[in-house]
């Protein structure tokens, strides 16, 4: 017989019943022995049930207080529709969350003290926070002594210093909170004039109330990080009674040198997902290859590691908008390991699409979830386009009508919405966004999507009938580049038959063909070709970098390792011109498999990969030296 004293489970069935019940005798006003009064409205509830969920019930009816004995509590600083969804989720467990509800939300139930929905408003908060919202969550997550919020909120605001300094909200600040950020060494800022004129507009939103704090706020200035133009203007922009006092005090008291802002130390790299990781063929023969995300700075010429995808996914899009934020979608993901049934009985990995949505928090180095996509889609194209995220099409995502869907991404809202479908489905087409529209590319069609009729038109066609290619936009001009003919007949992956009606091109084994259309003509037109060495499976990226269009690739050469390289376009002379060769020092075998984009990421925040040789030149003669970029080099010591 068990003991007295012992524990046992819940019986889950009998308490949704009694939850249900209690629900009922609340809507039937059953059995009630208390009225919650706000404003002009009554709540008739239970005091166990109230007192279960909230600490602050707990106290007024168990501590014997003057309202422990009344039948009528007068309830202030509440609002009574936020109380009725907090008396609703005392009663069912659920809370109604939305972006309308979630920020009295978060006052009320930290006021009543319900604990459960507060962790929730905050995780909604957190998962919320964007470049528009971004200061005033700040300001939420210091007032209540959420230090969760108040991170996170801080974390985005220093990425997007540049766009919200000049925000109300941010005009709105505490002092506490503006010095705390102006000191911050995490800033986005690409020079410290933004600082100071962030600090000036703070001070100026209203001069007589905030004299009293100049010195603490300009003190935050890195002075000497200022421009020697910015310097000699200094004094025009100080109010005229403060000056000589406060700016040559300042001037006189800082270093003469600073320690750079985050901002200031970016380098623009190229991003590689779906690169081979070092572990790469350890695992068993059966399960995915592990993969992993990489950064190639061709400035330092140093690769970086970025954190892994999320669940190890692969064939993900990727994007990086023009301020700099990074994101993935979609892919597929292992759902089940499971040993296999015949043919050997072997392990086997089960994998799907997933819809998943994560953006990188650069500082952290981290992958942060956002709402999943509408559809689960493989290889998705990403394109930001007129303040939005599209995510077009996607390899063997359905039936035909599921690969035509295409979504687009609110950041300001953190939803998807669908929006017009793809003309036709195609396994392979490439997406670039110019001049305020989206082209989808393949074969030799061109389909442009205008964001404000919602609707795709289909473009001039070009010479050469590709797929696979890679496309890229630089101004008014889309480059598409490489690729391979495409199929004839009945096409690949269902496509329908030699879109056009043209022959396939045949494939270009010494050089890499380049197509550039003009958007505002609607023409297409032939331009130099690559003159890459010859090559049997190209990687062909092409890519905005260094200030130009240029295109990254993998040159396989006959009897010899393979080699990167980056080539850079002159489009007034019409030829291209080798910018860059990759040093084998710097980048090995990314496998077959990886795609590119570029962003300026922060070198302090990600972790370095130090070189190693692949195995395979390990020579079988113990040979000590072998040749590497024209010169000789030691292996290195076991």
């Amino acid at each position: 017989m068990s003991g007295l004293g012992e524990r046992r489970p819940v019986n889950a069935d009998y308490a949704v019943s009694l939850l249900e019940q209690l629900k009922f005798f609340y809507e039937q006003k059953l059995l009630t022995d208390v009225v919650l009064l706000v404003d002009d409205s009554e709540f008739p509830c239970h005091k166990m049930v109230l007192a279960a969920c909230s600490s602050y019930f707990r106290a007024m009816f168990m501590g014997g207080l003057s309202e422990s004995k009344q039948t009528h509590v007068h309830l202030r600083n509440v609002d009574a529709t936020t109380l009725q969804i907090i008396i609703s989720y005392a009663y069912t467990g659920h809370l109604a969350i939305s972006d309308s509800t979630v920020e009295p939300l978060y006052e009320t139930a930290c006021f009543l003290q319900v604990e459960d929905a507060l962790l929730q408003c905050r995780d909604y908060l957190v998962k919320k926070i964007n470049q528009e919202n971004c200061v005033r969550m700040l300001s939420i997550g210091d007032l209540f002594s959420c230090s969760e919020l108040k991170q996170s909120a801080k974390r985005m605001v220093e990425h997007k210093f540049p766009t919200v300094y000049r925000q109300d909200a941010f005009l709105q600040l505490s002092h506490e909170l503006l010095v705390d950020l102006l000191s911050s060494d995490n800033l986005n800022v690409e020079k410290e004039e933004t600082v100071r004129e962030a600090a000036m507009l703070w001070l100026e939103y209203n001069m007589e109330a905030r004299s009293q704090h100049l010195s603490s706020v300009l003190s935050q200035i890195r002075i000497d990080a200022l421009s020697e133009v910015t310097q000699r203007a200094w004094f025009q922009g100080l109010p005229p009674n403060d000056k000589s006092v406060v700016v040559q005090g300042l001037y006189k008291s800082m270093p003469k040198f600073f320690k750079p802002r985050l901002g200031m130390t970016k380098e623009e790299m190229l991003i590689f997902a779906e690169a081979l990781s070092e572990t790469a063929g350890l695992g068993v023969a059966a399960s995915p290859a592990p993969v992993a995300m990489v950064c190639y700075s061709p400035q330092a010429e140093k690769v970086y590691k970025l954190r892994d995808p999320p669940q190890n996914l692969r064939k993900v899009g990727t994007l990086v908008t023009p301020d700099n934020d990074v994101f993935i979608a979609g892919g597929e993901a292992v759902l089940e390991s499971a040993l296999g049934r015949g043919g050997g009985g072997g392990p086997h990995v089960l994998v799907d699409a997933v819809d998943s949505f994560f953006w990188l928090d650069a500082q952290q180095n981290s992958w942060v979830a956002k709402t999943p996509m509408l559809c689960a889609r493989r290889k998705p194209s990403l394109v930001y386009c007129d303040g939005f995220i599209y995510a077009v099409g996607g390899d063997r995502v359905g039936g035909e009508l599921d690969r035509r869907t295409v979504e687009r991404y609110d950041r300001a809202k953190d939803e998807w919405t669908m929006v017009s479908p793809l003309p036709a489905a195609w396994f392979w087409s490439t997406c670039v966004a110019a001049h305020g529209c989206i082209y989808a590319l393949t074969h030799d069609l061109t389909y442009c999507y205008l964001p404000r009729a919602d609707a795709w038109a289909e473009m001039a066609t070009r010479k050469l009938n590709r797929c696979h290619a890679s496309a890229a936009a630089f101004g008014d001009l889309v480059f598409y580049l490489g690729g391979v003919a495409a199929a004839a007949a009945t096409g690949w992956g269902g496509a329908p038959a030699a879109a056009g009606g043209r022959a396939p091109a045949p494939a270009n084994g010494s050089s890499l063909a380049v197509e550039i259309y003009d958007v505002h003509k609607n023409e297409w037109r032939r331009a130099a070709d690559v003159p890459a060495k010859r090559y049997t499976d190209p990687r062909v990226h092409a890519v905005a970098l260094l200030d130009g269009l240029c295109v990254f690739m993998r040159e396989t050469h006959a009897h010899d390792r393979p080699k990167y390289t980056i080539y850079q376009y002159d489009v007034e002379l019409d030829r291209w011109f080798l910018r860059q060769p990759v040093s084998e020092r710097a980048l090995w075998e990314l496998g077959d498999a990886f795609h590119c984009a570029v962003g300026k990421l922060y070198p302090s925040c990600l972790e370095e990969s130090p070189w190693k040789p692949p195995a395979y030149l390990f020579s079988p003669d113990d040979a000590e030296e072998f040749e590497m970029d024209g010169e000789l080099v030691s292996f290195p010591l076991a």
